[in-house]
């Protein structure tokens, strides 16, 4: 008995490394080898769970393997889950052999069953999350029961409940652990992104508007000097390059004072259709400036609750942000479209794109991909989308282009 316990706490806390190592890598990430360090540490209790298994009773000895391959599969990915479960019959290769076609053809079963709740299992809540999982884990107690049972070792049936007790206790903790640690990381996220939106609030509120009254005047001195017939050419040039300085500075102001201003609350229907159109023709100009083709694809009849100035600034913003993704020319497509009780947007380029790193920090104050840029546009832009109900999708690649899907409730 005392080596039955001792098993089993020695398998729990083998089991217990995969959640300490996947909070240790998640808050001192290390890029692409986060995945890869997870998956070894998984396979490292993989293989020490089956080099100690827990001798039930003469004969029958268990092991939590299944543990190991569901938390590769679901949280590092398919493949991950195909190579731990790779490993483990590379292990049994030189095996019994009974032992390891019996292996061989309950993965083959299991895999299909993983890939059908794969994407319902990545949408769901924690709760749907432990229910899939002890569903998956009562299948493989009912198995070693009748196995059990089958061998005759059914006056030793307290030791397999407790083993799968422990079993199906292991497994709750680990996923438990793993999602609250997912979900304390973008809690840490979210306040950290609210404290820099307050600190560029506060700045904006006391600092904007004093910094705008003394512009101005410059603004109206250089303006002066520049109808002057006696400057010189390099003067004139500085003059220029002075205006387009100061009125750059102005945008940045007017993104600031964006940020400061009260939310507007959704109180009027906005006929989306000829929003987009009022905005597609409003960039056509700066769109054949720029060389870029503008494409338009808008289906009549959709309206939408909102704010008509915010929306028309969120669209400006956007297909602005697509033009100049564009620095040598090229296309840019405008699409809406009803799909059963929603607007779908789709703003698509054909410019530079953006890598995944660049892509999870989009929208964050001060980050921007380009060299002029204060990321405020497109913090501005995804505040617009959430006061409105929206939600929003970005797929890029780097020299391909950028899409920007959108989605509204009509």
């Amino acid at each position: 008995m005392k080596d039955f316990v001792a098993d089993l706490f020695f398998h729990f806390f083998i089991m217990m490394m995969i959640p300490l190592v996947n909070i240790i890598l998640s808050r001192y990430r290390i890029g692409a080898k986060t995945n890869t360090v997870f998956l070894l540490t998984i396979i490292f209790s993989l293989i020490l769970s089956m080099a100690f298994p827990v001798r039930v009773s003469d004969g029958m000895a268990f092991d939590l393997k299944f543990v190991p391959i569901f938390i590769s599969f679901f949280y590092i990915g398919p493949l991950a889950g195909g190579i731990a479960i790779g490993a483990l019959i590379g292990i049994n290769i030189f095996g019994e052999f009974n032992r390891l076609v019996g292996l061989t053809i309950n993965y083959l079963v299991v895999i299909p069953l993983f890939g059908f709740v794969y994407q319902c299992y990545l949408r769901g809540d924690i709760k749907k999350k432990l229910f899939i999982g002890i569903s998956f884990y009562m299948l493989i107690t009912c198995t070693r029961t009748i196995a059990f049972i089958q061998s005759g070792h059914v006056h030793d049936f307290f030791y397999l409940f407790s083993f799968s007790i422990v079993s199906f206790l292991t497994l709750a903790i680990i996923i438990y652990l793993i999602e609250m640690n997912k979900l304390q990381l973008t809690m840490l996220e979210q306040l950290q992104n609210a404290d820099k939106l307050n600190a560029v609030s506060q700045l904006a509120a006391s600092v904007a508007h004093e910094i705008r009254n003394p512009m101005t005047t410059i603004r109206g001195f250089l303006q002066i000097m520049k109808d002057e017939n006696n400057l010189t050419s390099k003067q004139g040039m500085f003059i220029s390059v002075s205006l387009d300085e100061l009125d750059r500075t102005q945008k940045i102001i007017g993104d600031f004072l964006s940020l400061a201003r009260p939310t507007t609350p959704l109180c009027e229907s906005i006929q989306l259709s000829d929003t987009l159109i009022d905005v597609a023709e409003f960039m056509q100009p700066y769109a054949v400036m720029s060389k870029v083709k503008l494409q338009t694809n808008i289906e009549n009849n959709l309206f939408m609750n909102g704010n008509t100035n915010e929306c028309k600034q969120l669209f400006i913003n956007l297909l602005k942000n697509g033009i100049e993704a564009m620095p040598s020319g090229g296309n840019l497509e405008l699409h809406a479209y009803r799909k059963k009780d929603h607007a779908i947007i789709h703003i698509k380029d054909n410019g530079i794109g953006i890598d995944s790193i660049q892509l999870k920090q989009l929208g964050q104050p001060y980050y921007s991909t380009k060299t002029k840029g204060t990321g405020l546009g497109l913090m501005i832009s995804f505040d617009i989308i959430k006061r409105m109900n929206g939600e929003y999708k970005i797929e890029s690649k780097e020299n391909e282009g950028t899409t920007f899907k959108i989605m509204f409730p009509l």
